[in-house]
Parts: C-alpha cells; structure tokens; sequence
C-alpha cells in the first residue's frame, strides 16, 4: 500500500502536524509495509501557476520545481491524506497554490474540463482555529476543489476550536475519528 500525506500547514508544530504525526504512526501501525510519503509543502519548493496552459498542451507544468515528482508520487498512491488549517474561511495559501499546481491531472479547457484519472480515495482534513459555526464552506470548497482534480474525498473533517499548540491534532476524539477513517481506506483499496 502506498499512502501521501499532504500538510498544506505553514507551522511546523501546529494542529496539521500533530495530525501528520498521529497518522502516519497509524497507518504503519496497521500496514507495517505501506509505503507512507510524507509531504510537507511548507518545506517544498512550489511556485504559483503561471496560467499560461503549458500543461494542458504537454501533460505536466513547464516550471520545474517540486510538484512535478509531487504529481507523480499522487498519482502512484492508492489514498492521499489532505490536511490544511483553514484561512479567512477558506484552505490555506499552500493548499491553494499547490491544488493549482495540480492543473496537470486535469484535461480540457476551463469550464469544460476533467480529471485525467478518477477514483483516487482521499481524506480531507481542516483546522479552524476560530471559535464558532461558519466555517464549513471552507471544507465544502476544498473537497470540491479534490474532487474536481480526480481525488475521491471519502471523508473530511473539520475540526473547530483548533489552539496554536496543536491540540486539535492531537485531541483524542480527533485521533478516533482519523483512526476510523484510515481503517476505512484500507478496506477500500
């Protein structure tokens, strides 16, 4: 089994990492031989998309920086974990830079267009750090956002009243509910 794990969180010791950290001990320990990839993008280095269309005419980005292996490491994982904090109610700007990135698993013109490869399982996974309702618009757009590049989002998560210190991430009722749907990827492979 191969499995990404994506961190769109900008904090090396926030929520979305607690959470990495909790997952990735999880998915070994319940598939000592999967291969886990761990991504976090805040390390990589992702360029903004230059819209210019290069890669709906040759298959991948013209700019060559990370998410050329990036895209190429998705596309070889049988699920993708997706964690971001959320930002002015929406992703954060490392999530969107990198689903922009992502242009090239898509084919056709803007508003007409598809994932090149469908069915990829993933979980989607958000941190809001503001107390109160209102920000499941923002978990609405990003699993759209996946869904659109191909990814399948199987489940998401919200997770509200996210402190600076991580722990949200690692909140036991959190953990359970991640562990849950991590079993449940598994038996979908």
């Amino acid at each position: 089994m191969k499995v990404a794990i994506v961190n769109a969180s900008a904090r090396e010791n926030g929520n979305s990492s607690h959470a990495a950290n909790f997952i990735y001990k999880e998915i070994l320990s319940r598939w000592p031989d999967a291969v886990v990839a761990r991504v976090n993008l805040c390390e990589m280095n992702i360029h903004p998309c230059m819209g210019d269309a290069w890669c709906r005419r040759n298959d991948e980005c013209m700019q060559d920086d990370d998410m050329r292996w990036i895209i190429k490491l998705l596309d070889d994982c049988d699920f993708v974990v997706f964690l971001s904090p959320v930002f002015f109610k929406d992703m954060s700007s490392l999530m969107k830079i990198f689903t922009d990135r992502c242009y090239p698993m898509i084919k056709g013109n803007p508003g007409d267009q598809k994932a090149k490869k469908s069915g990829k399982k993933a979980i989607l996974i958000m941190f809001q750090y503001v107390k109160g309702k209102g920000y499941e618009e923002a978990l609405k757009h990003t699993e759209w956002v996946l869904e659109n590049l191909g990814f399948d989002v199987e489940d998401s998560f919200l997770f509200r009243d996210a402190d600076d210190f991580g722990s949200a991430g690692d909140d036991e009722k959190n953990q359970q509910k991640i562990a849950k749907a991590i079993a449940a990827m598994g038996a979908r492979k």
